[in-house]
């Protein structure tokens, strides 16, 4: 009698030989029973996910990596190929393969997947079908609503920053320091180098116009009021504008990480993980501000979108910025979203 790991083994290569298409999302309802028209479940497609991130499988497009995998921070740093879950296939994960296989290819080349007796093997694609698109949304509403009330009584976001740590374990201990000069921020629990190794990358956040006088409350304002006002705008480098040092120019700051000391740099979003150096900036003016052309609205909430395509959507009411947080290093798609 064949032992069952081999038989569903078998049962997967039936299936792909055939040309049955495979769908599964992430969902945290029960996940329905795998079917010859809905493929693999949720649950299997979620463990193939958990397991790459622990190094006991590999993805056969090389979209998903071990946490553990680290590219260092320099020069041209090389990129992974990535696949919206609507579009990933077996014929196109080789179609893109075959496409960007070459010595002269900046891709980071993956490696052949591999199969253990308790886990899914290959994904998406893998020989298991076409994933059906999933996302998670984590928000700030309701946390830490203690703005000032004379300066912040609507308890809108006073500033953004960057939590960027070697492991999840250091990323608490920093949050929980009771001297740290992260007091009054409050952290999102969403790893935005999700599935692409690198850092544990978190946006903190807080509604309280904290440091008289610091870092990044009034540096770019030119006075004291930049403290006491609410963040009233999100961009990425790229929307205009070139970088001169760490700032664009007097309308726009850089979310920030800290690197210790109460000293504070640009954060890179793809910190430790590979492919593009990603930033964001915020701004505080309000309109006719120094000639800023946006009307004044101050972001109420900030929140974070991840999912396996492009295509994923945050609640209603809510914006999404367009930058994939992960863009270039593979993993899940991942956005900044604000609410007004």
């Amino acid at each position: 009698m064949l032992k069952s790991t081999s038989f569903a083994r078998l049962l997967v290569l039936l299936l792909a030989g055939a040309g049955t298409l495979a769908s599964c999302s992430k969902d945290s309802a029960p996940a329905p029973a795998a079917t010859p028209e809905t493929g693999v479940t949720t649950s299997m497609w979620t463990a193939f996910v958990q397991r790459v991130s622990e190094g006991v499988n590999s993805d056969p497009l090389g979209q998903y990596v071990a946490k553990s995998v680290q590219i260092p921070n320099e020069g041209t740093r090389p990129v992974r190929p990535k696949m919206n879950a609507e579009d990933r296939s077996w014929a196109s994960i080789q179609s893109l393969l075959a496409a960007t296989r070459g010595p002269d290819v900046p891709y980071i080349q993956p490696i052949e997947p591999t199969c253990d007796d308790y886990s899914y093997c290959g994904g998406g694609g893998g020989g298991g079908g076409t994933p059906t698109v999933y996302s998670t949304f984590t928000s700030s509403e309701g946390i830490g609503m203690d703005g000032d009330p004379t300066d912040n009584p609507t308890n809108a976001i006073m500033c953004v920053t960057a939590l960027i740590r070697d492991s999840e374990r250091d990323a608490n201990l920093t949050m929980s320091a009771s001297a740290s000069v992260y007091s009054g921020f409050n952290r999102l629990n969403a790893d935005l180098n999700k599935g692409a190794g690198g850092k544990y990358i978190y946006l903190t956040f807080t509604r309280k116009s904290l440091y008289p006088g610091g870092y990044w409350f009034n540096l770019y304002q030119g006075d004291d009021s930049g403290r006491k006002r609410p963040i009233t705008r999100f961009r990425n480098p790229g929307e205009g504008g070139t970088i001169d040092g760490n700032y664009t120019n007097t309308w726009w700051e850089d979310v920030s990480k800290l690197l210790g000391g109460g000293i504070f740099n640009r954060a890179d979003f793809n910190d430790g993980a590979g492919g593009p150096y990603i930033y964001l900036q915020y701004s505080k003016l309000v309109e006719t501000q120094r000639g800023f052309p946006y009307p004044t609205q101050f972001v109420k909430e900030v929140g974070v979108l991840s999912g396996n395509s492009s295509s994923i959507q945050p609640p209603a009411g809510w914006i999404k910025h367009p930058q994939d947080l992960n863009q270039g290093v593979g993993g899940d798609y991942i956005y900044l979203c604000y609410k007004y």
